[in-house]
C-alpha cells in the first residue's frame, strides 16, 4: 500500500512537490480553495486580451524541464519558451532609455554608448557575479541551510569564505556606486533588489548575483504566457496520478503528539503519513496550525514589499516599449525609505509595464496591447489598507504619459486592479506581502522558515520559505523539501 501524501496549496512549489512525490511512491492530495492551480501565478481573459496576473519574468527555465525529465517526459511536448533578447528597456525621467540585453556584449556595447561606463567595467562584474552565483547557489539555495551539518562539510569551505566576504555584506547600493560610479547604471543594478521585495540600500550586496540569471543565462517567456508554466505542470502530475481537490477550504492541520497525521477540510477529515504546507508560513500557523507554537524567529520577521498592480486593455500599440519596461522614480532611495520606513506610498514611483503580447501576439488584438502596470507598495498595516486608488493611478498615468509623450487614459478600454488588500485576500499572502520575510539584512536567509518542522511528518514548500520566493527558488524549494521527506522517511 502507497504511503500518503496530503499538500495544502496548489501553487507552483506544492506542484512541483506533489509530482516529485508522486514519483518516489507516495499517493498525493493536493488540496487548494481556488478554482484553479497555481497560486500567484494566474491569468483571466477579458474579451481578446489575455493577462497574467503573477510573476512575469521566467529564469533558469531548466528548473521546470528538470521535473518532466525526472518522470520521463520531454518537456517541449508540454509548454515551450522563447528567450528574451531584450530583457528590460529602462526609462528615467532625463530622457534616457537603456535597453538591457540578455547578451552580455551587447548590454555592455549599450551601456558604453549610452552612459560612458566602459564595457570592461560591465564584463568583469558580471564575470563575477557568475563565479559567485556557482559558488553559492549549491550551497545556498539548493540546501537546507538550516541543518547546520550540510554546511559545514569541507567541500563547502570556498562558499563559507565567499559568503564571509565583507564586501558582500555591504549594501548593495553602497557596493553598486562604488563599482559603476554612474547613477543610471546603479539603479538598474539595485533594481535586482526589487526581485524579492527588498531594498538595495539595506540588503547585501551578494544578491547581485541575481543579475547573473539575467544577463549571463538569459530570460524566458512562454509561449503561452506565464500561466502555461503551472498548467503544464498540472497536466504531468495528473498523467503522475496526483489528486487535486479545488475549491476546498483547509480548515485545519492534524496533530496529535508533535505528529501531523492529515487535515480537516470542508468538515471531512483526511489522513496521510506526510502533510506538506505550500501555503504562506505566516498563515500556515495561524489557520492551520493554531494549537501549535509559532516559531517566532522564523514568523516575526519584516515583511517584503507589497504591489498594486493595473491590468489594463489598450486599443493602441506603443513601439517605444519591450516586453518588459521600467520607469524609475528620480529619487529611488527615498521611494525605499517610503516603502519601508514610512510605509506609506511614494509620490513619485518606479513603473514596471509588462507586455506580454510583444511576445505572444495572440495575447491581445492586432493594433492592441494588454498591459500588466505594477508600483511596489508597502505591505499592510493598521495605517494603510485604504488606498486612494484614482490618486494614485492619476500619479502612474501622469508618469506615463510625460515619458511616452501620451495619453495613456484614452486607450485604457478595460482595467482590473489588484492591491496589496486583494492580495492577501485572494493568494492568502500574508499582510498582502509578495515573498514573505524581506532580505535587508546579512541573517535573512537563515531566518526564513526551513522546509521542515519542529512538528513530526509536517513540511512546508513555497515562496515564504527557504530559499525564497519567485519562481526558480519555488521550484527549489519543492526539491528541497521532496529530498528531505526521501531521507528522513522510507514507509
Amino acid at each position: 500500500m502507497k504511503p500518503k501524501a496530503i499538500i495544502v496549496g496548489a501553487g507552483i512549489a506544492g506542484i512541483a512537490t506533489a509530482i516529485r512525490l508522486q514519483k518516489q511512491g507516495y499517493e498525493v492530495i493536493v488540496f487548494d480553495l481556488a478554482s484553479v492551480v497555481g497560486g500567484k501565478i494566474k491569468s483571466y481573459q477579458w474579451q481578446n486580451f489575455r493577462f497574467d496576473t503573477g510573476p512575469s519574468l521566467f529564469t533558469l527555465p531548466k528548473l521546470v524541464d528538470d521535473i518532466f525529465e525526472l518522470c520521463g517526459k520531454n518537456p517541449r511536448q508540454y509548454f515551450d519558451y522563447q528567450p528574451l533578447k531584450l530583457v528590460t528597456k529602462y526609462f528615467y525621467s532625463d530622457g534616457i532609455t537603456i535597453d538591457s540585453y540578455s547578451n552580455p556584449e551587447k548590454f555592455a556595447e549599450e551601456v558604453e554608448l549610452k552612459l560612458q561606463v566602459k564595457k570592461s567595467v560591465i564584463h568583469k562584474f558580471l564575470q563575477k557575479q557568475k563565479r559567485n552565483y556557482e559558488l553559492l547557489a549549491p550551497i545556498f539555495l539548493e540546501n537546507p541551510i538550516h541543518i547546520f551539518s550540510r554546511l559545514l562539510k569541507i567541500k563547502n569551505i570556498p562558499a563559507l569564505i565567499c559568503v564571509s566576504n565583507p564586501i558582500l555584506l555591504f549594501p548593495m547600493n553602497l557596493v553598486n556606486s562604488y563599482i559603476f560610479k554612474n547613477k543610471y547604471l546603479t539603479k538598474i543594478f539595485n533594481r535586482y533588489g526589487t526581485y524579492n521585495g527588498s531594498n538595495p540600500y539595506k540588503m547585501p550586496s551578494l544578491f547581485n548575483i541575481i543579475s547573473h540569471l539575467e544577463h549571463n543565462v538569459g530570460a524566458y517567456l512562454p509561449s503561452k504566457g506565464m500561466v502555461e508554466i503551472v498548467n503544464s505542470l498540472k497536466k504531468l502530475a495528473l498523467e503522475m496520478g496526483v489528486q487535486f481537490r479545488l475549491n476546498s477550504f483547509v480548515d485545519e492541520i492534524i496533530i496529535e503528539n508533535n505528529i501531523a497525521i492529515g487535515v480537516i477540510s470542508n468538515q471531512n477529515k483526511y489522513f496521510s503519513d506526510i502533510v506538506i504546507s505550500n501555503m504562506d508560513v505566516d498563515f500556515s500557523y495561524k489557520k492551520l496550525l493554531k494549537t501549535q507554537k509559532a516559531p517566532s524567529i522564523h514568523i516575526n520577521t519584516p515583511k517584503s514589499t507589497s504591489a498594486l498592480i493595473f491590468h489594463w486593455a489598450i486599443n493602441k500599440n506603443f513601439s517605444e516599449l519591450d516586453v518588459h519596461n521600467i520607469m524609475f522614480a528620480d529619487n529611488y532611495k527615498a521611494e525605499f525609505e517610503y516603502l519601508f520606513n514610512k510605509k506609506i506610498t511614494f509620490f513619485d514611483p518606479t513603473i514596471y509595464v509588462y507586455i506580454s503580447s510583444k511576445q505572444v501576439p495572440k495575447d491581445a488584438p492586432n493594433d492592441s496591447e494588454n498591459w500588466f502596470v505594477m508600483i511596489n507598495m508597502p505591505h499592510l498595516t493598521n495605517k494603510n489598507i485604504d488606498y486612494d486608488i484614482d490618486n494614485i493611478k492619476k500619479i502612474i498615468t501622469d508618469k506615463i504619459n510625460k515619458q511616452l509623450k501620451t495619453d495613456i487614459n484614452k486607450y485604457i478600454i478595460h482595467e482590473n486592479i489588484t492591491t496589496p488588500q486583494s492580495l492577501q485576500n485572494t493568494t492568502h499572502s500574508y499582510l498582502g506581502s509578495l515573498y514573505g520575510g524581506s532580505s535587508n539584512t546579512i541573517l535573512s536567509a537563515f531566518l526564513r522558515h526551513p522546509n521542515f518542522s519542529s512538528i513530526k511528518k509536517m513540511y512546508f514548500c513555497g515562496g515564504t520559505v527557504h530559499p525564497g520566493g519567485g519562481i526558480p527558488l519555488c521550484l527549489l524549494s519543492a526539491k528541497i523539501t521532496s529530498e528531505l521527506i526521501a531521507e528522513k522517511y522510507n514507509f
